[in-house]
């Protein structure tokens, strides 16, 4: 049975009745949609609705089913029921079409919401990065469940949403719904097509791979650009050799900014007991310090002899555990692990603008050797103060025995590592509100005060302003670039379809609106330009690598902003008159 003879005989049948499609659908109990569709010959009703449809058109079975009116409806047995079979695969098929059209509508939302999520999760990645807002992983997301890395979920949902609208596809062509789309008939033109739907991804991925470049060396510029910082006086003069107040040392260890510290307080020993006046027993320099190369620079744990169980993370604490120089263990005769008994003093000012320096008694303590090491003869030691550490002690436990004694605390040297200079100003901030002020050359305080800070991040700030202006002005020039690939969608798709017209015009006159013809169109565009953006996108990963949301953004946004070009060329080319286009030459 024809579909389009079918529906035009019920539409004359009820005419002659003088029904409406609304009062035939009430007396069939089914809505006047569905009625105005037979008669379009888009579908056929259910075979069971044959034998009142009949009924109520005044006709019978049988030239309901021929779709004519017969002067003698009687017709053989074996006619009739070629008739009836006809009518029942008629129907079949039309439960099944319908079916399949399900199907490929589910397959198809879900193949937009994929797209969609990767379109989101791109621009999102965009503006977070843009503010220096870190992006939190799919893993979190989700509930931190199986998905840990972004490029993988990236590219998974990316292929299921390509895998559903393949299948919606094929569904839709199976049922002969999009059959009117000629791909093959203009492979020049599709192909002209698919290479620059190709092109554009390309050179939009390079566009967005230069952004995430540029976040990622900002990002890593920390490393490559590691920001010092030491106190110093006010004139920063000195670094070392200075006195540094307990509550600037107690804010820099609790400072999330700092990493790799370096503390450092010099003292006065001897050996056992010593009598004040006897001063030339006196003779031993002791450092406390948190770390090796907080005492001696450039001293690494492998220079360092230990004592069975015993590394330098001895430093970090606060047990009565020591390093000795090679030349005082030889010269006292001690072993590993044998016990000293150490008298030391700390040095003191009058007042805190004098220079000149005293010794009083601090603690006297039994030391456990737990290494050796050969210091040299001159060492730096915490900075610019070159003497002859002969102990190295650690420096909490000094900090420690000032507090038992009640005495005020002050540090010989600190120096750091900033750990996050990507926040160097709140870091300066929290400094400041410690009492520390930049070092001035000019002042006129000279004294061994450790209250200025000096950070050297002048090559750190140049190099991160300059990623930052990169980075700003090429993310100001995206607007342009989408207004770009709209211009290059619409101008491609005019240049190509334009010898078209006269197929538009023919697709026109046989009785195809304008909608339907801009369907079967933009069907074939949209075919095209998603092979071309999935081409597009597997060959920038594969020559400048996967940038995760990056990457699926280049191709997402190619692809709406190409077919928003290409869907307004279509249109313009419709709005051509149907003789216009016949006549033309």
């Amino acid at each position: 049975m024809d579909t389009i003879k079918f529906g035009k005989f019920i539409r004359d049948m009820r005419k002659e009745r003088g029904l409406t499609q609304k009062q035939l659908a009430d007396l069939l109990y089914v809505s006047d949609k569905a009625v105005s569709k037979w008669e379009n010959g888009a579908c056929f009703p259910d075979i069971k609705m044959l034998d009142s449809l009949a009924e109520h058109l005044g006709v019978s079975i049988l030239e309901l089913m021929q779709s004519e009116r017969v002067q003698e409806p009687v017709i053989d047995r074996e006619e009739a029921e070629l008739v009836v079979r006809d009518t029942i695969i008629r129907s079949e098929e039309a439960e099944e079409q319908k079916r399949q059209l399900g199907k490929a509508r589910l397959l198809l939302l879900a193949s937009a919401c994929g797209l969609l999520y990767l379109l989101w999760a791109g621009i999102r990645s965009l503006l977070l990065h843009g503010r220096g807002v870190p992006l939190p992983d799919a893993a979190s997301a989700l509930g931190g469940g199986w998905y840990k890395d972004p490029v993988v979920f990236y590219l998974w949902a990316g292929f299921l949403s390509a895998a559903c609208g393949i299948a919606a596809f094929w569904l839709l062509w199976k049922n002969e719904r999009i059959r009117e789309v000629k791909i093959g008939r203009h492979k020049i033109k599709s192909t002209l097509t698919i290479l620059m739907d190709i092109l554009v991804v390309l050179l939009l991925h390079t566009y967005l791979s230069n952004i995430a470049n540029n976040e990622r060396q900002l990002l890593t510029l920390p490393e490559a650009i590691p920001v010092n910082a030491y106190i110093t006086t006010p004139d920063g003069n000195r670094q070392a050799g200075i006195f540094i107040p307990d509550r600037i040392v107690q804010g820099v260890l609790d400072s999330e900014y700092v990493e790799n510290l370096h503390l450092n307080v010099r003292l006065k020993a001897g050996l056992d007991r010593v009598i004040p006046g006897q001063w030339e027993n006196l003779n031993l320099y002791l450092a406390g310090a948190n770390c090796l190369e907080a005492a001696v620079r450039d001293l690494e744990e492998t220079d360092v002899v230990w004592n069975a169980g015993e590394d330098s993370s001895l430093l970090q604490g606060t047990a009565a555990k020591c390093i000795v120089s090679k030349e005082l263990l030889e010269e006292n005769g001690w072993k590993l692990g044998d016990q000293i008994t150490l008298c030391q003093y700390y040095y003191y000012r009058q007042n805190e603008k004098s220079t000149e320096l005293f010794a009083d008694p601090l603690e006297t303590t039994v030391y456990e050797i737990a290494g050796y090491v050969d210091l040299g003869t001159s060492i730096s030691v915490g900075g610019n103060v070159n003497v002859t550490p002969d102990i190295l002690v650690p420096f909490h436990l000094i900090r420690e025995a000032y507090r038992r004694q009640e005495i005020p605390f002050y540090a010989d040297a600190v120096s750091f590592r900033l750990s996050d200079t990507l926040n160097l100003n709140a870091f300066k901030q929290e400094m400041k509100a410690l009492g520390l002020q930049n070092r001035n050359p000019l002042t006129e305080d000279h004294s061994l005060n450790g209250t200025a800070l000096t950070v050297n991040d002048a090559a750190f700030i140049d190099t991160a302003n300059h990623l930052r202006q990169v980075i700003d002005a090429v993310r100001a020039f995206f607007p342009f670039l989408l207004t770009l690939i709209v211009g290059a969608g619409y101008l491609v798709t005019l240049l190509l379809l334009n010898s078209r017209k006269k197929e538009a015009a023919l697709l026109r006159s046989i009785g195809l609106g304008r909608w339907r013809c801009f369907r079967i169109f933009f069907t074939e565009q949209l075919l095209l330009v998603v092979s071309g953006v999935v081409l597009g996108n597997v060959l920038s990963v594969l020559l400048q690598g996967n940038y995760g949301a990056d990457s699926a953004l280049s191709g997402c946004l190619v692809g709406i902003c190409y077919m928003l070009g290409n869907s307004l060329a279509i249109w313009k080319i419709l709005k051509v008159s149907v003789m216009e286009a016949l006549f033309e030459t």
